[in-house]
């Protein structure tokens, strides 16, 4: 009897040693030096940092979304140089246009397959309404366009891509002040260097 007594007490003082009470909270002391945070705290902090590198406003859509419909038009004016222009300096500008409109369309495009399905952070500015298409070609003048033969086309053409460079400049140069993706903002600085040397 004495025995289990004794092995009783042992093993009582043993669990209140361990800290074994399923119902104790968290220390109010603070942790010493060097001691690691909580695993949660860990957790949570690379969660933080993984989400910056990844954050997107919703004015770096609105420009990818817009620099689209914008590169859309330069291809398709181009294509009607190629086809409808007089000289050959104007069908050298389109050429080279559309090569640099190709490339500025697929970095768009994989930027914006990449966005799909995750939620865009606010700003301030993203309040402003930019999407009034400024620059951009009606259907009715593009349709008119197409009709145009030799030097009548080759002087609205010109008029018709001038308008749409600097559209496509504006909108790099809001990215480039409000945006906040990294991939965006390159983009939009190549969008200025190329374009404004262009025309």
């Amino acid at each position: 009897m004495r025995r289990s007594t004794i092995i009783g007490a042992v093993l009582a003082g043993g669990l209140a040693l361990a800290g074994c009470t399923p119902n104790e909270g968290p220390s109010d002391q603070p942790p010493a030096p060097g001691t690691p945070p909580p695993a949660t705290a860990q957790q949570n902090a690379g969660a933080d940092a993984q989400g910056s590198d990844g954050d997107h406003t919703a004015t770096d859509r609105e420009f990818a979304q817009q620099l689209l419909n914008n590169h859309q038009q330069v291809l398709q004016l181009a294509s009607m140089a190629s086809q409808n222009a007089e000289k050959p300096n104007v069908k050298a500008l389109a050429a080279q246009l559309q090569q640099q409109a190709k490339s500025q369309l697929d970095a768009v495009t994989s930027w914006l397959g990449s966005a799909a399905g995750r939620q865009s952070g606010s700003a301030p500015e993203d309040d402003a309404d930019q999407t009034d298409g400024r620059g951009l070609q009606t259907q009715q003048q593009l349709q008119q366009l197409s009709q145009l033969r030799g030097a009548a086309f080759d002087a609205q053409w010109r008029q018709a891509m001038v308008s749409l460079q600097q559209n496509a400049v504006q909108l790099a140069q809001t990215e480039l002040e409000e945006g906040s993706a990294k991939q965006l903002r390159d983009l939009a600085e190549q969008v200025v260097s190329e374009q404004q040397q262009a025309l």
